[in-house]
C-alpha cells in the first residue's frame, strides 16, 4: 500500500487564552548581534512576554564577552526555542572563530531546540562571515525576513502561534497512514487516538482497520515522533462533525518497540549488526556504496531510503520533517531496535536536494553496556538521483 498522508487538517489555531497557557510553559532564547538591533530585540522580548513566554537575552547577563561564553551558552541549555536575527553585523568573534550569536544557534541545534531565524531584508552591507552563517542557518531551516521592526514583532508572534498549534496537533504513522492527532494517549499496552479529517481515503483507510473491517489485519506498525512498535487495532468511532469532517476515535493493543537487538541478528563478514543499520542508512539516504568485504551477503542488508516515499509529492517543509521523523524512527526503532533517535533534521529543498543529518543511540544487547552513539549526515536527492554525503 502506498504512503498515504493526511494533508487536510492542519493543526488547530490557538486562540489567546490557549495560547498564554502554552506559552507559560515555553522559555525563548532571543539571540542576534546586538549593536546594531537593539531595538528589535526588545520590541521582541516585550511581545513575548506580554504573551506569557519567559525570555532569556544576553542582556540579562550584563553583558557579552569572552567570559560569559558559558553563561550564554546555559541560557540556550535552559530554553525550549531559539529565535535568531540576523542584520548587518556577525558580531565579535570568539575563540572558536565564530561569533557568540552563531555558537547559540549551533548550541540550539545540538540540543534540538525549536528554531526561527530572521534575516534583515536589506543585504547589501551585510558582513561576509554574516552572510555564511545565514547560509549554514538556511541549509536546515527557512528563514523569514522582515524591512521593519513591527512586521518583524508581528511575524515572530505568528510563528510562535504556529508552534503552539503544530506541537498540540503531533503525527502519527498508523500503518501507511499518517495523520495528525489530536491526541495521544498511551499507557504503555494502550494507545488511544484522536484525530479529525477531511480526506475521505484516510478516514475511510482507518475505518476499515476495524475488526470486523475489510482492512482488518492481525496488528500494524504504529510510529510516534519517538516510539514505534506494533498495534492491534480493537475500536475504531467516527463522529461527522459537518458535512465534511469526520473525528475519529482510534484504540489499539500496542506493543512498542523495546530497543533491544533482536536474537536473531548477525554479524556479516566482519560487520557488526549495527554496522549494517548505519551502513544501510548511508547507502538509502545518500546512495553511498556498499563495503566490498559484504560481497553477495549485501543483498540481506536493509539499504532501501526510508524518505523515497515522500518524493515528488510537494509537501510544506513542516510537513515533510514530520512525516520524515516518523519514517526514521519507524527504520531506526521499529525495525532494527535502535534505543532511541537522539537527534534528526531535515532541511528544505534546494534544487532538489536535502541536507539530512540524524543520530540514535544502538539497540541494547548486553544489560552492563551502554548502546554506543551513531551519526550521519549527508545530502539526499529527491528528484530521482541520490546526492553524495558530505
Amino acid at each position: 500500500m502506498t504512503l498515504m498522508i493526511d494533508r487536510s487538517s492542519g493543526p488547530t489555531a490557538f486562540d489567546d487564552q490557549t495560547l498564554r497557557a502554552w506559552a507559560s510553559g515555553q522559555t525563548v532564547f532571543l539571540s542576534s548581534e546586538m549593536g546594531g538591533l537593539r531595538d528589535e530585540r526588545r520590541a521582541i522580548a516585550d511581545a513575548l512576554r506580554e504573551l506569557g513566554f519567559s525570555v532569556v537575552m544576553f542582556e540579562d547577563f550584563g553583558g557579552r564577552d569572552d567570559d560569559a561564553e558559558t553563561a550564554y551558552l546555559d541560557g540556550v541549555a535552559r530554553s525550549d526555542i531559539y529565535i535568531g536575527l540576523v542584520g548587518r553585523r556577525y558580531g565579535t568573534m570568539l575563540r572558536s572563530g565564530r561569533s557568540p550569536t552563531h555558537e547559540e544557534y549551533r548550541e540550539a541545534r545540538r540540543r534540538g531546540l525549536r528554531i526561527a531565524v530572521w534575516v534583515a531584508a536589506d543585504g547589501s552591507a551585510r558582513q561576509g562571515d554574516a552572510r555564511d552563517y545565514v547560509t549554514e542557518v538556511r541549509v536546515f531551516h527557512t528563514t523569514g525576513s522582515w524591512n521593519r521592526s513591527s512586521e518583524l514583532v508581528a511575524s515572530v508572534v505568528a510563528r510562535m502561534r504556529e508552534m503552539a498549534a503544530e506541537q498540540d496537533s503531533p503525527w502519527v504513522k498508523l500503518g501507511d497512514i499518517t495523520f495528525r492527532a489530536a491526541s495521544i494517549v498511551d499507557d504503555g499496552r494502550r494507545l488511544t487516538l484522536q484525530m479529525h479529517s477531511r480526506d475521505r481515503a484516510v478516514l475511510s483507510a482507518l475505518e476499515a482497520m476495524r475488526p470486523n473491517g475489510p482492512g482488518r489485519s492481525d496488528t500494524v506498525s504504529v510510529t510516534t515522533a519517538d516510539r514505534s512498535g506494533t498495534a492491534r487495532v480493537t475500536e475504531v468511532t467516527s463522529r461527522a462533525s459537518s458535512s465534511q469532517r469526520r473525528e475519529l476515535a482510534i484504540a489499539a493493543e500496542v506493543d512498542w518497540a523495546e530497543g533491544r537487538r533482536s536474537t536473531l541478528a548477525s554479524g556479516l563478514n566482519g560487520v557488526s549488526v549495527e554496522e549494517q543499520v548505519e551502513i544501510g542508512l548511508r547507502a538509502g539516504l545518500f546512495g553511498e556504496p556498499l563495503p566490498e568485504q559484504l560481497g553477495m551477503l549485501s543483498t540481506m542488508l536493509d539499504a532501501d531510503d526510508p524518505l523515497a516515499p515522500l518524493d515528488g509529492l510537494g509537501l510544506p517543509q513542516s510537513t515533510y520533517e514530520s512525516v520524515a521523523r516518523l519514517l526514521i524512527v519507524e527504520r531506526l526503532i521499529g525495525s532494527h531496535g535502535a534505543s532511541y533517535l537522539e537527534h534528526f533534521a531535515v532541511g528544505p529543498e534546494h534544487d532538489g536536494d536535502r541536507s539530512v543529518e540524524l543520530a540514535w543511540r544502538d539497540a541494547l544487547y548486553y544489560s552492563n553496556v551502554e548502546p554506543a552513539s551513531r551519526e550521519i549526515r549527508g545530502t539526499r536527492c529527491s528528484v530521482g538521483s541520490l546526492g553524495a554525503a558530505r
